[in-house]
């Protein structure tokens, strides 16, 4: 499966930070099982990555899944409150959406 990433978490993952990939779970991710490889491209550079994919966690909400996860773990700074990170995401994934398919949590490991 091929998703792309902003350049951050890209190079959060990359640098081996970032375990958790965290994405809304559509028809797409709903397809995702473990064992299963994902390529991931950097926007700004174009640069890919490969992962495979540990474990899959689902969540109603982004809100509970940023309650169990947050931090390094998922690419972000560790003083980011649970509030500060929903909020951003809601810029990214509409709360329709949200509501209709909630979220995943996708446990990675960088393929080297």
């Amino acid at each position: 499966m091929k998703m792309s990433l902003y350049h951050q978490p890209f190079e959060a993952i990359k640098a081996g930070t970032k375990k958790i990939e965290v994405r809304l779970n559509d028809e797409k991710r709903s397809k995702l099982h473990v064992g299963d490889r994902i390529e991931f491209t950097d926007l700004t550079t174009s640069e890919t990555v490969q992962v495979k994919v540990l474990g899959l966690e689902k969540f109603s909400s982004f809100k509970e899944l940023f309650t169990k996860y947050s931090g390094e773990i998922i690419g972000e700074f560790e003083n980011k409150s649970v509030t500060d990170l929903d909020l951003e995401n809601q810029k990214i994934y509409s709360q329709t959406r949200e509501a209709k398919y909630g979220a995943l949590a996708i446990r990675i490991e960088i393929l080297r």
